[in-house]
């Protein structure tokens, strides 16, 4: 601030003070104006952060907006502009500022950026919508190898939540064939798994098949648990043993086996495992 004018300096001294003391609107309106006079990101980002504050959802809009075409390389500037026409459910506007965000993202950060985006739209009252607007936005980055499982994965996560299991299903079983060892299409697989549709177990077991050596404990204790709710003892069983024999420091699968054996009354088994617990 030491390179402020004196003017610019008691400006935003009475914005601070008109905004604490009840006229949050005059105090966002004077921030803002001395953002624009000096191009600095700081008080772009104060004054969206006094209208946040002040939950004016559409000063906040303004003050992004104004922040973004001042700045329009500043990724700061463009996620605070998706993240607020996310929260006002203004989800086609975000089509734009998205596509932005995964553009501008590190090479390094750009996956889990790309996990995250269906959390984000998680509110979102049109899920059919985002799910429109985010496989758009993901559209070129299903051919780069880097990317393609994850772009997938979240497709899959979207159109579920949007009620489209088919799709989802579809979208994750080319999440896994765009990265064999990847978890993230299983989790959204065992999370599909139902009777309606059989694939969904089918993708879980085949990546428990052909990457036996290389599968993840976590997604077979979760399939087994899928299999326990399922009331498919018998099968949650083999799953069960296969943990414990193959990693003998889990105790849940020692405790989950033990407890399905006392369930079956086969206590004799079940004795067996109490000095593994």
């Amino acid at each position: 601030m030491s390179a402020l004018g004196s003017s610019l300096f008691y400006q935003l001294l009475l914005a601070e003070i008109t905004s604490q003391e009840g006229a949050p609107d005059a105090g966002f309106a004077l921030m803002l104006d001395a953002a624009r006079k000096t191009n600095d990101p700081q008080l772009y980002q104060r004054a969206t952060d006094l209208a946040l504050q002040s939950r004016s959802g559409e000063s906040a809009l303004q003050a992004a907006r104004a922040w973004r075409q001042a700045l329009p390389a500043s990724r700061e500037a463009n996620r605070y502009l998706l993240q607020i026409l996310i929260a006002l459910n203004r989800i086609a506007e975000t089509a734009e500022p998205l596509k932005a965000e995964l553009r501008m993202a590190p090479d390094a950060e750009r996956v889990t950026v790309i996990h995250a985006v269906p959390q984000a739209y998680a509110r979102a009252s049109d899920k059919k919508l985002a799910a429109a607007v985010i496989e758009s936005a993901l559209t070129a980055y299903l051919k780069q190898p880097a990317s393609a499982s994850a772009a997938w994965t979240s497709i899959a996560r979207v159109r579920a939540a949007a009620g489209d299991q088919e799709g989802a299903l579809t979208a994750a079983q080319r999440g896994q064939a765009a990265d064999a060892q990847s978890e993230a299409p299983l989790i959204v697989a065992l999370e599909l798994m139902s009777p309606k549709l059989p694939q969904a177990e089918k993708l879980i077991q085949n990546y428990l098949k052909n990457q036996a050596a290389a599968a993840r404990p976590e997604i077979r204790m979760a399939y087994a648990r899928a299999l326990l709710d399922a009331q498919r003892y018998a099968e949650a069983s083999v799953q069960l043993k296969t943990l414990t024999r193959d990693k003998p420091e889990l105790a849940d699968s020692w405790l989950l086996l033990g407890s399905l054996q006392l369930q079956d009354k086969q206590l004799a088994d079940a004795s067996l495992l109490a000095p593994f617990v």
